[in-house]
């Protein structure tokens, strides 16, 4: 049967493949991340969880500073060029354009962190701030990571991307549990330890099985090209910018003006939420490059995709986010102080399907070329995020915040929906 409906060779087969490499990949990944906040929010409680919180979210902004829709620009140059060598001269280019970006990026996040107030119960703290200094040099593997990824969605070898991923996913569980016998080592540092390492196990993984594919992998010094791919990626790139401002500036709020447990609390909602939110991006992952592919008759080719994708998004969306809304209590298995998440984790899952439809939306214009027009939508969105959020946070606290981003989010799929239908789909 499974051969009938995925035929050898056939684009459903190969979309369902390399999506399923990336789920297996990320599978291994989230419940890795799960046991490590697991550890730290059973040893530490919410006030620990919290501060943890704090270091990935403020480090995680500048993981997509580096990601900058590089890897989409390096994708459509190589589109209509299937030469190996030529494949390699422009990856190699965008790895060394990468180093410089993740390098500067990191001496930039400490910079700023100079300048933000040290706090003593809440907002950064000492604590907070030696882990995020601990995790900075993760911000130049995050960009080899990222770079590597571009590599093997152009090849659509995702099953070395997952099993990269996979081999550092395990060796972040293993620093965890390590650690935990150390009673020096707080919550916080913990999971900062834990993430750097199983972060440079993922990037010398992914250089390692890249390899024979690229067969020289040594970064090409060059900044005209660096110049030339820089700008046009930064329609993109700041388009991805304001997605993530608005999707974690009610973090940084939480953290500036509530108390650090109600950072723990909305952190692990929030922290749940996100897992089935992989299944859209690696969806579209797999598909991008199919849009990209020369075809008879493309634009009906093209709306074949578009719908065969919604109908695949909309329905695995409703189906996670009722399984998800009544096994929303099994976080208080933790630790009961826990179940305050439930109420923001349900408000979350009401947005699913938006999320998952908002990301075919984003790739589909990406594949159209209205990056420009994307840059436009979610700048809008993140000025409308981050006043409702500065209004609202400090007096509502989490709830607020829950109501807020799947609000975000709705508005950017309306613009979207507006401007793809205007295009014909």
């Amino acid at each position: 049967m499974f051969k009938h409906w995925f035929p050898r060779g056939s684009l459903r087969a190969i979309v369902a493949g390399n999506t399923i490499s990336q789920l297996t990949g990320r599978a291994i990944s989230s419940v890795s991340m799960i046991v490590v906040s697991f550890l730290i929010a059973r040893q530490f409680g919410a006030v620990g969880y919290g501060d943890f919180i704090k270091i990935t979210t403020y480090v995680g902004f500048f993981y997509l500073f580096s990601d900058y829709g590089l890897n989409a620009i390096f994708i459509q140059r190589e589109a209509a060029h299937d030469g190996e060598h030529r494949d390699a001269r422009l990856w190699r280019t965008l790895l060394g354009l990468r180093i410089v970006l993740g390098g500067t990026l990191a001496v930039v996040a400490a910079g700023i962190m100079f300048l933000i107030p040290s706090g003593y119960d809440q907002g950064y703290t000492g604590l907070v701030r030696l882990g995020i200094y601990l995790l900075l040099p993760a911000i130049v593997l995050q960009a080899v990571i990222t770079t590597t990824n571009a590599y093997f969605q152009k090849m659509l070898r995702y099953d070395l991307s997952a099993l990269a991923q996979s081999a550092g996913s395990l060796s972040m569980v293993v620093t965890a549990v390590a650690l935990t016998f150390i009673p020096l080592v707080g919550g916080p540092i913990l999971g900062t330890l834990s993430l750097f390492i199983g972060s440079m196990v993922t990037a010398a993984a992914a250089l390692f099985l890249i390899t024979p594919l690229a067969r020289n992998i040594r970064p090409i010094v060059h900044f005209s090209r660096y110049r030339s791919l820089f700008l046009a990626a930064t329609p993109l790139g700041f388009a991805l910018i304001f997605n993530l401002i608005y999707f974690h500036a009610d973090s940084v709020i939480l953290a500036l003006t509530r108390p650090t447990g109600e950072v723990g609390i909305y952190g692990l909602a929030y922290k749940v939420f996100e897992l089935p939110l992989v299944i859209p991006i690696f969806f579209m992952n797999s598909v991008y490059p199919l849009w990209l592919r020369p075809t008879q008759h493309k634009q009906r080719s093209d709306r074949n995709i578009f719908t065969t994708s919604f109908v695949f998004l909309v329905l695995s969306a409703m189906v996670i986010g009722v399984m998800m809304w009544f096994s929303a209590p099994f976080v208080t298995l933790i630790r009961p102080e826990f179940a305050q998440s439930v109420m923001p984790l349900r408000v979350l899952l009401l947005g699913l399907p938006v999320f998952f439809v908002s990301a075919l939306l984003m790739w589909f214009l990406i594949a159209k070329k209205l990056q420009s027009t994307l840059l436009l939508i979610h700048g809008i969105a993140m000025g409308m995020n981050i006043v409702a959020n500065i209004i609202f946070v400090p007096v509502f606290g989490y709830m607020a915040a829950a109501w807020i981003t799947i609000s975000s989010e709705a508005f950017v799929l309306a613009m979207s929906g507006l401007v793809a239908w205007r295009r014909g789909v």
